[in-house]
């Protein structure tokens, strides 16, 4: 009798145990919890916690949540397993055009509820999401990285480096505007002073390829004799990679090259016009969390008279530093491929090298 009510009262023990387990366990990987119809936004991590707030964008695999507690998150997408909107959001579908109302994400697809019609899509083909009232400035984001250097004494140098960069972006298009500057002058005499700004307009297809219906270049250099310079040109491109760590696209471009140079020999023109091909490449990649890195070339092919070939590289390693300021490591390489004698009969190298070394700002 006493041996049976031992292993009664051990059964039940045991029992005990295993439901407290059960409980605990579904308490903590909160599969069971739902989220509250209340004024906010819900999102689920795929670690099963869950984040109430306000979604402030979702692009390029990347989304914005502000918490009242957490501030304003940035979390990868392939992180998120389950969100839910409390009001209407605006949304990107990959193919098809923007579409706003209430949202709900899982795992596999996307549904938006518009007026009561519900539309159901595959999750892969969510492109942005963005709330249906948003601000023009909430498309836009940039950098600045700034160098400089001063010597006095013996020898006087003075030299200013500057690198910006100007980004809209919308489920449905792009625009690029790049500015690279140097200058820099040893005893009163200047040694370097050029400038170079690139813009584009891209247009999403809803697949990897893209139309860029304008790309232009203007370009000023008097060390490598050139006065001024534009390139105006259209073409396509193709986005290799896209996910929240790694970007990489080639393009190209069809278009014309005006040149105008400092000096020429008496019997040269000082004017060019040429046909120009492009061919380029950009690959942006996050090497750790605290580390980005990133690798650009574009080439230019011309006439003989145009200098025949044209290129500009730029690589850079970008450490963040505290806040939105980072320390950016950059070396540029310009090439020339058949330079213009000056007047005076010489002829500039065909190759500048650059190292910039630079405190910069991401807003």
């Amino acid at each position: 009798m006493k041996i049976g009510s031992a292993v009664t009262i051990l059964a039940i023990m045991i029992v005990g145990l295993v439901t407290h387990v059960a409980v605990a366990s579904d308490v903590h990987d909160g599969t069971d919890f739902k989220p509250a119809s209340d004024d906010y936004d819900w999102i689920q991590l795929t670690s099963d916690e869950w984040l109430k707030g306000e979604l402030i964008s979702l692009y390029e695999n990347e989304l914005t949540f502000e918490s009242d507690n957490l501030g304003r998150l940035t979390l990868d997408w392939e992180d998120i397993r389950y969100f839910r909107s409390h009001n209407s959001h605006r949304i990107s579908i990959r193919g098809l055009s923007s579409m706003s109302g209430q949202l709900q994400i899982d795992p596999d697809s996307v549904s938006l509820d518009i007026n009561g019609d519900i539309q159901k899509f595959p999750r892969y083909r969510l492109v942005a999401v963005t709330p249906a009232a948003y601000r023009e400035l909430d498309n836009w984001r940039g950098n600045a990285v700034l160098g400089t250097n001063f010597r006095r004494g013996n020898t006087e140098t003075t030299e200013f480096n500057l690198l910006a960069s100007l980004e809209r972006r919308t489920p449905r298009s792009r625009v690029n505007l790049d500015y690279l500057g140097n200058f820099n002058e040893a005893d009163g005499e200047q040694v370097a002073n050029n400038h170079r700004l690139n813009g584009n307009w891209d247009l999403f297809s809803g697949s990897r390829f893209f139309w860029r219906p304008v790309l232009g270049q203007l370009y000023r250099d008097p060390f490598q004799n050139i006065s001024r310079q534009g390139t105006f040109e259209t073409g396509v491109g193709y986005e290799l990679i896209d996910n929240s760590k790694t970007e990489w696209q080639v393009t190209g471009g069809l278009g014309v090259n005006i040149i105008r140079y400092q000096s020429t020999e008496p019997d040269e023109p000082s004017n060019e016009t040429s046909p120009a091909l492009s061919l380029g490449t950009n690959f942006e990649t996050e090497l750790t969390p605290w580390m980005d890195f990133m690798f650009l070339m574009h080439m230019t092919f011309l006439d003989e008279d145009s200098g025949n070939y044209q290129h500009h590289m730029l690589t850079t390693l970008s450490t963040d530093l505290v806040g939105n300021f980072d320390v950016d490591v950059s070396l540029i390489w310009d090439r020339i491929g058949k330079p213009q004698q000056r007047a005076d009969g010489s002829t500039p190298e065909k190759d500048d090298y650059r190292l910039m070394i630079g405190l910069g700002y991401d807003f």
